[in-house]
């Protein structure tokens, strides 16, 4: 009988595993070790007040301006809660497009209207159903 492909694999496998043995790296190329640390650049960092501290940063940027900082954060000062910033100019244009919409003024019915207004709906319903022609069903 002639051995099976499976046990040629198995057979050469095991005479590999037999003869190979750890040898050490041969190369004539030598080793370059990585960086440890990542370059670090010198930035500016401007706040929002226009006050600027230079800072070590891995970041490659000459000058950082931050908008929002402890100086102009609702969380870092609640009497800035209400103010609203126009930073980009996007409430701006918003104001500019809807600028005559705000001169709605909105009056809250109360409950006898609201009663009045739905008996003339139910009355004019009852009016247009007995006007309309009847048909046969057949």
């Amino acid at each position: 009988m002639r051995p099976t492909s499976q046990t040629l694999k198995a057979a050469t496998k095991s005479v590999l595993a037999r003869k190979w043995k750890p040898r050490p790296l041969a190369s004539s190329k030598p080793m370059v070790a990585a960086a440890r640390h990542p370059e670090r650049f010198v930035s500016q960092i401007v706040l929002s007040d226009g006050s600027s501290f230079r800072v070590r940063s891995t970041a490659p940027r000459d000058q950082v301006k931050i908008t929002k900082d402890t100086r102009s954060h609702p969380l870092w000062n609640p009497q800035m809660d209400h103010q609203i910033d126009d930073e980009g100019g996007y409430l701006a244009t918003f104001q500019k497009k809807f600028q005559g919409f705000g001169d709605f003024s909105f009056s809250y019915a109360d409950k006898s209207s609201v009663k009045e207004a739905g008996a003339k709906d139910a009355s004019a319903a009852s009016d247009a159903a007995a006007a309309a022609p009847k048909t046969k069903s057949k």
